[in-house]
């Protein structure tokens, strides 16, 4: 066997026997030896012997520490991967050859239901219960990832599989819950915004159209046709304009704690009850309570859209003969809450969580004849968050609503 082709420990044994055999015949040569006799030979030739066999022990331990100072340092590495893996909001799970639960991190467990101490070696349909992912994960076909409903949180998951190597494969999950609602608000908001300017363009061209076709048509008609088209057009209008104010309230900074101006909510309080008054038109009873004269830091134009729209909301869904009160306290905790209140329809309790959402109406076709975008308490919501307010919605339905908005202390000033 070449001398390349030996391992460590074969090298240092030969090495050792050479040095004890040359060591043996030099003694043996040596005069001394010759006339000592075969007494002393057979001596040398056991120093050989122990020789060899402490070089035997003393290889093993080195060999044996050197192992274990190997496995020390690959147990550690993959302690720091499993730590790393641990940290990951994304859910991870090791399946070793007979898909068998090898490992997973606190992720998987939370979006699976896997318990690692109970599905530890455990197959496929002991650790999963959804039919659907153990039949993917059973296929071994992984070039697509597929969603599931976590059994836990309800939530949707994005599941996906690759082979590590021939003995394992890696499942990873991750919550995609908040992504799949935000596009389907975004196809929810393309479809509406769609639908709000389709209905008004689709009564303008169908009246215009009458119009052309008849040479002979009665001029009182025609003035009927032109302000309905009119009122179709400052519905169109009013619906660009608050798209408009939303998207600029949306793209400014949510976390600005540097607010510019000095609002005088007293003074602007009186100003909203004259309009209510206006856009009442004797309908309604209007109450105005103004007990302090504090004012707040924000943005005079942005408080005023949100506190217009709580009005003019409040006047579109309260029945002729109604009341509708308006005012501006100081609570004892130091906040400041204008608050607007019918006796309109009100508003079941499934409905409330959702008024801030664009376009949503709890009743469509009551809010289209009252003139509304179905932005309004958006745009509200999203004034509220960028002066740090808290939009709070009281209502029973048959007794009316209130809505609050309630600053925080330290953004009221004397």
């Amino acid at each position: 066997m070449p001398a390349k082709d030996l391992n460590a420990k074969q090298r240092c044994l030969l090495g050792l026997t050479l040095v004890a055999i040359l060591a043996t015949v030099m003694f043996l040569s040596s005069p001394l030896m010759v006339a000592m006799g075969v007494t002393l030979a057979a001596l040398a030739l056991l120093v050989v012997y122990i020789v060899f066999n402490l070089s035997v022990h003393w290889v093993d331990v080195a060999e044996a520490i050197d192992y274990r100072q190997k496995q020390n340092r690959y147990t550690a590495r993959i302690d720091r991967y499993r730590l790393s893996l641990s940290a990951l909001p994304e859910g991870v799970v090791l399946f070793r050859q007979g898909n068998t639960l090898e490992w997973c991190n606190p992720a998987a467990e939370r979006h699976l239901g896997i318990k690692l101490t109970e599905h530890l070696g455990k197959g496929l349909r002991e650790v999963f219960s959804n039919e659907a992912l153990v039949s993917y994960l059973e296929a071994g076909d992984f070039a697509k990832p597929i969603e599931v409903t976590s059994k836990l949180t309800g939530g949707i998951l994005s599941l996906s599989a690759v082979v590590a190597d021939q003995t394992h494969f890696i499942v990873t999950t991750r919550d995609v819950t908040e992504q799949r609602r935000i596009e389907q608000m975004r196809k929810d908001f393309v479809a509406n915004v769609s639908h709000e300017l389709r209905t008004p363009l689709t009564v303008i061209r169908g009246f215009l159209d009458m119009i052309l076709a008849d040479d002979n048509i009665d001029p009182k008609i025609i003035r009927e046709q032109l302000e309905l088209m009119q009122a179709e057009a400052s519905r169109m209008h009013n619906l660009v304009n608050d798209l408009l104010s939303l998207s600029r309230l949306e793209n400014k900074d949510d976390t600005k704690n540097d607010l510019p101006e000095v609002v005088n909510m007293s003074k602007l309080v009186a100003a909203l009850a004259e309009d209510a008054v206006m856009l009442s038109n004797g309908r309604h009873t209007i109450n105005t309570d103004i007990t302090t004269h504090k004012a707040v830091m924000g943005f005079v134009d942005e408080i005023k859209s949100a506190c217009l729209n709580l009005v003019s909301n409040a006047i579109r869904y309260t029945p002729e003969g109604g009341k509708i009160d308006i005012s501006w306290r100081v609570n004892d905790d130091g906040s400041a809450v204008f608050s607007v209140a019918d006796t309109g329809i009100g508003i079941a309790p499934q409905d409330i969580p959702r008024l801030t959402e664009r376009f949503y109406r709890v009743d469509k076709s009551r809010s289209r004849d009252t003139g509304g975008t179905g932005l309004g308490l958006a745009i509200v919501k999203h004034v509220a968050i960028r002066h740090q307010c808290q939009l709070k919605i009281d209502s029973e339905p048959g007794k009316g609503s209130t809505f609050s908005l309630i600053f925080a202390p330290e953004n009221v000033i004397d």
